[in-house]
């Protein structure tokens, strides 16, 4: 049987943990297991084997969301998130569990974001706007996501940081349209951190930056 706790062990990194602690704030110990190895890991065990009700690393959290990643069904992608979801407390396991998880693309894993987007904590939501931005944006479903990024009523640091990078991306492709959604914000968090990120993406044009800094708050 696979001895999931003496593999994270086996190739621990203190340096690298250290390192990770500077930019990662988790409730969870961070041992420092570099995500190439999990990610070769992940192909080789189940999400099973990992024991949620353990005392768990940010390293094993992390790798139940890639093996999940290696699952080809939709719904057993969405069954796997929602087991590991309450365990996602930073940033970084939530954007790399969610860019793992490329199945979630269908109407009853838009109808769960959606659901995600009006929950009152922090990292559900973010998992919500960082899974539409990745998996929706790009779909009929985008003035439907913008309108209900507006009702969002969460003032927490990771969920406005969630908001200003799917307004950035979204500059990417359809640059009137993000402009009018930026230009439209009030909170200048937001606005003014959706336009920074713009302007440092090689996928928007000097002209475009231009007109985006002129929208800046003061």
């Amino acid at each position: 049987m696979i001895n999931v706790k003496k593999y994270i062990k086996d190739n621990s990194d203190f340096g690298y943990a250290e390192f990770n602690k500077k930019f990662i704030t988790s409730k969870y110990e961070i041992v420092g297991v570099r995500i190439p190895i999990l990610k070769k890991f992940a192909k080789e065990v189940e999400p099973e084997y990992i024991d949620l009700d353990g005392a768990l690393t940010h390293e094993e959290i992390l790798l139940y969301g890639f093996a999940a990643g290696q699952i080809k069904s939709e719904d057993e992608q969405l069954e796997y998130l929602q087991n590991i979801l309450p365990y996602i407390d930073n940033w970084a396991t939530c954007d790399c569990i969610v860019s793992a998880l490329k199945k979630l693309t269908g109407e009853k894993s838009y109808k769960y974001f959606c659901n995600l987007l009006s929950d009152n904590r922090e990292f559900y939501v973010r998992v919500g706007l960082v899974s539409m931005m990745r998996n929706f944006l790009k779909t009929d479903k985008l003035e439907d996501i913008l309108a209900r990024i507006e009702k969002i009523k969460q003032n927490n640091y990771y969920v406005k940081m969630a908001i200003s990078w799917l307004y950035a991306e979204l500059c990417t492709f359809n640059f009137e349209r993000a402009k009018l959604q930026i230009e439209k914000t009030s909170d200048k968090f937001i606005r003014n951190r959706a336009i920074s990120k713009a302007c440092e993406s090689f996928r928007v044009d000097k002209p475009q930056k231009a007109e985006l800094q002129k929208l800046k708050i003061k």
